[in-house]
């Protein structure tokens, strides 16, 4: 497919190098020469000098014949032009991030109007996950498949999991209907076989039911605190976001914030958040604010560097889960090994959500791990496609690739090598990511809309 970015920043770049993967044709229009040099000398693409809002840029016949644009400029308006000027030359589809929130409100309803496709708000997207996890009983992220029949969990080893830790997958006494999809050891991740040893300090990712995986995570971990505190440092939009659905939901939040122009909008917004102008990276601040004794400790300022190292402090101090935004997907092992709880990736989420898009439908759900390695998709097994009426030990799938469940109208199968994948089976499954448009078309899905 054809592909032209707007934007040639650091989401245009996670989405480049995607759809690059995923083999798309891509043009990327930026006005900034220095950064489309950069694009230039890490991908195979043709570049643009120019203001991608423009029918001038726009009608170029190079970017004319795409099938799909997309526009991640820092600027909605810019983004929103885009979208209506490509829809006039006659480009089929159009995806608009836009982040402001008096904007993502108001175009929910006349997107369609200005012809926008997908709307794609990474702050407000970030924001959601981050609540997700705060709200979970358990501490232990999971993402739904299968309409809820089928859970994925990731849990870190510790050495007083003998359920686990210094055991080979094939000697662990856990329930056939769950299954040891990957490892993730050192950022690195392993797709296991039997003989495989998980160590302490690994980080492993259970597929099955999900009343068998409620009950596996309960026993090795304990069930959490309901969150009722939460302290957020930085108010931009991520920080916005989270504190009115957490506002709404009945938690007292906390808002740490520097900028006093910026802690006044707040203030208006968020009339039953506590706002504090002051620097969050001030301990005594923290300690006055009764840092040891908060539930939820969330760092969303715009310096990784910064929300990782506040994040550890503040788990050393006594805040019960920490959280941090971060950019770079590629702090996600040294993420691990600090010690914080979890690390929220905006570029991974709008990749996701973009992917996901492109796709036309054809994965019902897909799920991108934070080190940016691995992916798990759910699709449905296309009639006369290559994989149907094989059994799984003679399908053929690449190495690096594990099917973790099969949905048969109502009956969840964890299925074995003998197990004969059938027409329309809904499977869930975990791959490596160069894998995924292997694994697509020998399900039959070269095109195919899902309904």
């Amino acid at each position: 497919m054809k592909t032209t970015i707007i934007g040639a920043g650091k989401v245009g770049k996670e989405i480049a190098a995607r759809l690059l993967i995923e083999g798309h044709d891509l043009v990327i229009i930026d006005k900034n020469e220095s950064k489309l040099q950069k694009i230039e000398e890490d991908f195979d693409c043709h570049c643009i000098k120019g203001s991608g809002s423009t029918a001038k840029t726009l009608s170029a016949p190079v970017v004319a014949e795409s099938e799909l644009l997309i526009a991640v400029t820092n600027s909605d308006e810019v983004n929103m032009i885009a979208c209506m000027t490509a829809k006039r030359i006659g480009i089929p589809r159009a995806v608009a991030r836009i982040r402001d929130p008096d904007y993502s409100k108001n175009l929910i309803i006349s997107k369609e109007d200005l012809g926008i496709d997908l709307i794609i708000n990474p702050d407000y997207s970030a924001a959601m996950e981050i609540n997700r996890f705060l709200t979970l009983a358990l501490p232990v992220h999971m993402e739904p498949f299968a309409r809820g029949r089928v859970q994925l969990a990731d849990i870190s080893v510790h050495e007083s999991m003998t359920v686990f830790a210094n055991k080979k997958l094939m000697d662990m006494e856990i329930p056939r209907s769950l299954l040891i999809v990957a490892i993730s050891r050192n950022g690195d991740m392993i797709i296991p076989g039997g003989r495989d040893i998980v160590l302490p300090g690994d980080t492993i990712y259970l597929l099955g039911h999900s009343d068998i995986i409620n009950k596996i995570c309960a026993k090795v971990k304990k069930k959490r605190q309901k969150v009722q505190t939460v302290m957020i440092l930085g108010g931009g939009r991520t920080g916005f976001y989270l504190a009115e659905r957490l506002c709404a939901q009945g938690m007292k939040v906390k808002v740490i914030e520097q900028n006093n122009e910026r802690c006044r909008e707040l203030a208006e917004k968020l009339p039953e958040a506590l706002i504090l102008c002051a620097d969050g990276s001030d301990l005594d601040l923290l300690r006055r604010e009764g840092i040891k004794d908060t539930d939820g400790f969330v760092t969303v300022t715009g310096l990784d560097e910064e929300n990782l190292l506040l994040a550890l402090l503040a788990k050393q101090m006594g805040a019960k889960r920490v959280i941090a935004k971060i950019s770079r997907p590629g702090y996600a092992p040294l993420v691990e090994q600090l010690g914080v709880d979890c690390a929220i990736s905006p570029r991974l989420i709008t990749a996701g959500e973009i992917l996901r898009f492109i796709r036309g439908g054809r994965l019902l759900s897909l799920f991108l791990l934070l080190n940016e390695k691995a992916e798990v998709i759910e699709l449905f097994v296309q009639p006369g496609s290559k994989i149907a009426g094989r059994a799984l030990h003679r399908s053929g799938l690449p190495t690096g690739t594990i099917i973790g469940t099969i949905m048969r109208g109502n009956k969840v199968i964890i299925p074995q090598g003998n197990d004969v994948i059938k027409e329309n089976d809904r499977l869930v499954v975990f791959a490596l990511g160069h894998n995924v448009h292997i694994i697509e078309s020998m399900c039959g899905l070269g095109g195919v809309q899902l309904e």
